[in-house]
């Protein structure tokens, strides 16, 4: 147990470069936490990717994660010429049907004003929240 001396006065860093061990610290203390609460975890990332028919290469797609029911999509992107011909839709489409096969009932993900919000609305999405960067609800960096 810590005493409140060395609990005061922790050596806190920023960094842009993320050590896999150091970041597997949070992600099992989180784990361990999450199973101390509910009994279980099941965590399992999820990835839809678009490859080019003729290279074979991964030009874009989507990944994310499932758990706890939910279906979160962290990133997804596709090349502007690739755009079209619903090919983000189907990418999305795929995603949630993984999720159902994971037992999950809900599907999430952020956007941005400048990326694809009425994409997402024509999907079927709801906005729960919209954040204004400029509101004075939100906290200015200065």
């Amino acid at each position: 147990m810590l005493n409140d001396d060395l609990r005061a006065n922790p050596d806190i860093s920023v960094t842009d470069e993320l050590d896999s061990a150091d970041a597997a610290v949070i992600s099992d203390g989180l784990r361990a936490y999450y199973l101390s609460q509910t009994g279980y975890y099941d965590f399992r990332p999820l990835a839809v990717f678009v490859r080019d028919p003729q290279t074979g290469e991964i030009i874009g797609g989507l990944h994310g994660r499932s758990e706890f029911g939910l279906v979160y999509v962290a990133w997804f992107f596709l090349p502007e010429d690739w755009r079209g011909a619903r090919i983000c839709s189907r990418v999305l489409a795929m995603a949630e049907e993984e999720g159902r096969r994971r037992g999950c009932t809900r599907i999430a993900l952020t956007t941005l004003s400048i990326e694809a919000p009425g994409f997402y609305q024509k999907q079927g999405y709801n906005v729960a929240a919209t954040i204004d960067a400029s509101h004075p609800a939100s906290r200015a960096i200065t």
